[in-house]
């Protein structure tokens, strides 16, 4: 089998939300190509999308194991092991990948996120200043950039990272999302004194604590949320069918019937739009 269009569905795969099919894709792959290092990569990330920490693990590191000073292999490992809480180990993989490329904005955010997963938001603000300098026109950069500013009490430059974030990108996810959780910290600060404690919580709710590993989502979170679109597609498919045979006289279907596919259907719809979680930046 060749290897690259198997990686280009894996990656279009997660693109469209669906890691659990990567999963059951690379699994039967990796155990006759277990060299193949991108394919443990793309195994890690669909782990974490599901919330399967401790295989995210197992994959990380089968890749950095193949390529310790490979970028992507060490952001991996740090992602995963953020993930499960071992944050030395996790901002010492960040830290290695930015030494490694040390112009890539993508490796500095991660190398933020896991000080802010380790309770360090002062770190991760003072790394990040003078990323930012060179590497402004990366939203996802401005977006954890303002994280670590709110974390550390200040709101104003928080928001202005995250202004910059979106004029970059307006439509960014988690720009709008960190928008949404600075104002609801703010809605208690009515002095210093709420808002350093308003900036602590913030803090603490973009850490992950050792034995209770945070997960981007439910595990069959993404399951339900594919059968849902499936069903959606058939009750549809059906409504179009009917009308059609109707048209051409081939049968006479009662209005009941158009009315339980027509309900079905938005049950599928509103399971689909419920489920399907929200969109985040890279690990």
């Amino acid at each position: 089998m060749r290897t690259e269009p198997l990686l280009a569905e894996a990656d279009a795969l997660l693109a469209r939300g669906r890691p659990h099919q990567v999963e059951r894709l690379l699994a039967p792959f990796v155990g006759r190509e277990p060299e193949n290092v991108g394919a443990w990569q793309r195994m890690t990330r669909a782990r974490l999308d599901l919330g399967d920490i401790a295989g995210a693990l197992l994959a990380a590191e089968a890749a950095w194991r193949l390529d310790p000073y490979g970028t992507e292999s060490l952001f991996w490992l740090s992602a995963a092991r953020s993930q499960a809480g071992d944050h030395a180990e996790a901002i010492a993989a960040a830290a290695a990948a930015c030494r490694e490329d040390p112009g890539n904005p993508r490796l500095h955010t991660r190398l933020a996120r896991a000080q802010l997963a380790a309770g360090l938001p002062t770190d991760a603000a003072e790394g990040l200043r003078y990323v930012v300098d060179l590497a402004g026109y990366d939203a996802d950069l401005q977006v954890t950039f303002g994280q670590a500013l709110f974390a550390i009490g200040r709101p104003l430059t928080a928001r202005e990272a995250l202004g910059r974030a979106l004029a970059i990108d307006f439509g960014h996810a988690g720009a709008r999302a960190a928008l949404k959780a600075f104002e609801k910290a703010m809605s208690t600060a009515v002095d210093a004194a709420s808002l350093a404690l308003a900036a602590d919580e913030f803090a603490d709710s973009l850490r992950i604590h050792p034995g209770r590993p945070g997960t981007r989502r439910a595990a069959g979170r993404d399951a339900v949320t594919h059968v849902a679109r499936v069903s959606l597609a058939w009750f549809l498919a059906g409504i179009a069918g009917l009308g059609t045979l109707e048209a051409i006289g081939l049968l006479t279907a009662p209005p009941s019937l158009y009315l339980t596919l027509i309900c079905a259907a938005g049950v599928a719809g509103c399971v689909s739009a419920v489920a399907r979680p929200p969109a985040d930046g890279p690990a």
